[in-house]
């Protein structure tokens, strides 16, 4: 394939038309995509109780499978359009680079899966009642666990096959973590693609993020290297209310 091809004005007048055809048609898909997004974020909000911040599960994984179906549609389109010119192959190109980027597909390779479970056994020494008791795992710990894998050179995370995008959170609500808005319970599975000689050890330095585990309960934490590693792609929204990309160089931000 030739990856330099002519210069758009030097096209004949009917590829020149084929061209910015196929560009339209993938502006489409892309604006489609977002607006399924944006959509979707506002559904997935207006279930949440702000006195309680519960989530109706059902509604999620009903907005999933909808998002799930568009994107194997916009794929079949792909697929339908791959055939074209040379200049339609390079945008589809970095429209996978982009979607690989963001998340939005499915990745294998090497790296270690991490699990965190609660103890069992029991804490009876008086804490403060804002000190989070150790024999439980909270949204604090696996925060700390992912932070720690990205420093030392994860390039995919998931928990319990919730892939963390940038929009992803974890969180607490109650006694619940939720993760991307979905709920998750014990054991927690944290899987990260990368090289698992880096990854280990930074996971198992003394003082580090589960040193406190193993000395409480070691069964509360099990480090493991793995060959082959699959994390899914990220099945949630990803809303775009303030942020707008630039079509020009940036501009010096105010404040600043």
């Amino acid at each position: 394939m030739d990856l330099n091809p002519a210069p758009i004005e030097n096209l004949p007048t009917q590829d020149r038309r084929k061209w910015w055809a196929t560009l339209l048609l993938l502006c489409s898909i892309l604006g489609a995509m977002l607006g399924l997004s944006v959509r979707t974020q506002q559904k997935i909000r207006s279930t949440v109780d702000s006195t309680a911040t519960k989530i109706d599960q059902t509604q999620v994984l009903e907005q999933q499978r909808t998002i799930k179906s568009q994107q194997e549609h916009i794929a079949k389109m792909e697929q339908a359009i791959a055939s074209g010119s040379s200049h339609t192959m390079l945008l589809l190109e970095d429209l996978k680079s982009a979607k690989f980027l963001a998340g939005l597909t499915s990745v294998k390779g090497p790296g270690i899966v991490v699990t965190l479970n609660d103890s069992k056994k029991p804490y009876t020494n008086m804490l403060p009642s804002n000190f989070p008791p150790p024999n439980i795992i909270h949204d604090t710990d696996i925060n700390q666990i992912i932070n720690e894998l990205k420093q030392a050179g994860a390039e995919a995370v998931s928990v319990n096959d919730q892939r963390l995008v940038a929009v992803s959170a974890v969180r607490c609500a109650g006694p619940t973590v939720y993760v991307n808005n979905t709920q998750a319970a014990p054991p927690f599975v944290i899987r990260a693609i990368g090289d698992p000689k880096t990854l280990l050890p930074a996971l198992n330095l003394p003082g580090g993020v589960t040193d406190a585990f193993l000395h409480f309960d070691p069964a509360m934490v099990k480090s493991e290297a793995v060959k082959h590693l699959i994390i899914p792609a990220y099945s949630g929204a990803i809303p775009s209310k303030y942020a707008m990309p630039t079509t020009t160089a940036p501009e010096k931000s105010q404040g600043a």
